[in-house]
């Protein structure tokens, strides 16, 4: 929803603010709408990816536990937006027209500083720093499952063409229904008494589908650094920019307004790019949307 938001609300809001520079046209009520709208959307941005690093985290590490339910999702979703929201208060507040000009009116100097270095923190630092070691966990542990996996396969007796052969029989069975089996203990275990205890015909079955599993988590969470990656790039212009500006000599830059400019288009990429990138990458997210879709589609009687 934040990213559909800054395409159909804020580029064409933000392109006409450019144009019409340095007049304000929209009015006095708009002035305090706009430009916090940008950056609610941003800063939901970046608590939304740091919410599905933990999801993802607590899915891999701790499988054992229980899936978010639908209120719990409804909960942490909805928190994601008043916490941005009450990181655009103060902005909202600092807005007011002056000479048909919307502009920042701080009631101290230090106030704006203060404020830049807030949203430099919460909404880049911070859920960086959260992705990073969320990431980092989910990577070791997804490689030393893989290790375990390997190490399962030859303590089996499984001979590499006996697995080849089972892996290709059983290629045509349907995917699991869950791209991440948070409740299942044998994803994190890979235990190897199974393989000791199971008969020699059901090794390699037990073998296929624990691959199965770390194969497609291992790809969601590729998907996933890959998002998160992209926001680190293409919001860092726009930090560095304003963090340049009040706290170095950026405001006397000669090509300020082109790199400001420059630094928007890039927050409006990655919002462009996003879901690109979900359905393009991952299966289990086109299933999702088309469910999605396919639900409207069946609500609406036009369909």
């Amino acid at each position: 929803m934040s990213d559909l938001m800054v395409a159909l609300f804020c580029i064409p809001f933000d392109v006409t603010l450019k144009v019409t520079f340095p007049v304000w046209p929209l009015g006095e009520a708009m002035c305090k709408v706009v430009w916090p709208a940008m950056t609610l959307f941003t800063n939901c941005s970046a608590a939304t990816l740091a919410a599905i690093s933990y999801d993802r985290y607590r899915a891999v590490i701790y499988p054992w536990k229980p899936r978010f339910t639908a209120v719990q999702t409804s909960i942490i979703i909805s928190s994601t937006w008043l916490m941005s929201l009450l990181l655009v208060l103060p902005y909202i507040l600092a807005l007011k027209m002056v000479k048909g000009k919307c502009e920042e009116d701080w009631p101290v100097p230090f106030a704006v500083k203060l404020y830049t270095m807030g949203l430099f923190v919460f909404q880049y630092a911070l859920p960086l720093l959260i992705i990073g070691f969320a990431y980092s966990m989910v990577a070791l542990k997804l490689h030393e499952q893989a290790t375990l996996l390997a190490r399962n396969r030859k303590a089996s007796g499984i001979s590499v063409s006996a697995y080849k052969n089972a892996k290709n029989a059983g290629s045509m069975e349907p995917a699991a229904e869950s791209e991440l089996p948070s409740n299942d203990p044998s994803f994190a275990q890979m235990s190897i008494t199974n393989s000791k205890t199971n008969s020699t015909t059901t090794k390699p079955s037990n073998t296929r589908q624990e691959e199965k599993r770390l194969r497609r988590t291992t790809k969601i969470v590729k998907m996933l650094v890959v998002v998160v990656l992209l926001y680190a790039i293409c919001l860092l212009p726009n930090q560095v920019v304003w963090l340049w500006y009040e706290f170095g000599s950026g405001a006397n830059w000669p090509h300020l307004s082109t790199f400001l400019t420059f630094g928007s288009l890039m927050v409006y990429v990655n919002s462009c790019v996003n879901p690109l990138l979900y359905a393009g990458m991952n299966d289990e997210f086109r299933k999702g949307f088309a469910k999605i879709l396919k639900c409207r589609c069946k609500n609406d009687r036009s369909c």
